[in-house]
């Protein structure tokens, strides 16, 4: 039996969810309250030290890192594949991947976290979270919660608002020409893409419209459509997991 421990369906937690039922396996579903911090007690910081969510652990074997846990389960369950057949689409599926890891997850959580937070931190005592948040073992989420509860600067959500433009301007050029981010075919990519994207009509309507990016709504119509989709997003607390929002992973540094 696999177990997945996972926030919210949104984001890194939605992409892995959403393979598991794409795939139509078994596995025990573990939510985990990332506002109460409960992502760095026991057990779950215990599973994989380090690591953001979600957690997959198959055979008593913990992994990790969202796109490198997304391939595991295709290639260890090759029933009902979500990695292209052709290797020109796997580069594809890979890059796509990568970008949302690099780009589209630190500036579209960004947003969210900065539209959503003042909601969240009306539920809770200030005091007691900051006293929480300094008792994180782990330097760099202790720093990453810091700044979050702070509010995101001016710089870094224009940065994060033109990186959304940039990589929203992508996705309706690659679907000029293909149903699928990747090819043919339905896969990991669109995954990857849709767990940020859906999103977006609630954080900037108006760059996401029928006469500005049609295509991307047709997709992102499709994709909530799935089945497995619609189940893995009913796997959440929130009635709209879609406003609700977490911190932000770091940007990258490089590149």
């Amino acid at each position: 039996m696999l177990d997945v421990y996972h926030a919210e369906p949104t984001g890194a937690s939605a992409r892995v969810l959403i393979v598991l039922e794409e795939k139509a396996l078994e596995f025990r579903s573990h939510y985990v309250d990332v506002l109460a911090l409960e992502h760095c007690r026991a057990p779950v910081a215990e599973l994989a030290p380090g690591e953001d969510l979600p957690v997959l652990v198959r055979g008593g074997v913990a992994s990790a890192g969202v796109s490198a846990v997304c391939e595991l389960l295709d290639e260890a369950y090759p029933e009902r594949p979500l990695m292209p057949k052709g290797a020109r689409d796997r580069w594809c599926a890979r890059v796509w991947q990568k970008h949302v890891d690099d780009v589209i997850a630190p500036a579209v959580s960004g947003l969210a976290w900065q539209a959503y937070r003042e909601r969240f931190l009306q539920s809770v005592t200030r005091d007691e979270l900051e006293r929480a948040v300094e008792r994180i073992e782990a330097l760099e989420e202790r720093v990453r919660w810091r700044a979050a509860l702070g509010g995101y600067g001016e710089e870094q959500l224009a940065r994060a608002d033109a990186r959304v433009e940039e990589s929203l301007l992508r996705v309706e050029t690659i679907l000029s020409a293909n149903e699928w981010l990747a090819g043919p075919l339905f896969s990991l990519a669109d995954i990857a893409v849709f767990a940020y994207f859906k999103y977006l009509s609630g954080l900037c309507g108006a760059r996401l419209s029928e006469s500005r990016t049609p295509r991307t709504l047709t997709w992102l119509r499709a994709v909530s459509q799935r089945s497995p989709v619609r189940a893995a997003l009913a796997r959440g607390r929130a009635h709209d997991p879609f406003t609700t929002a977490t911190p932000a992973p770091e940007p990258i540094r490089w590149g």
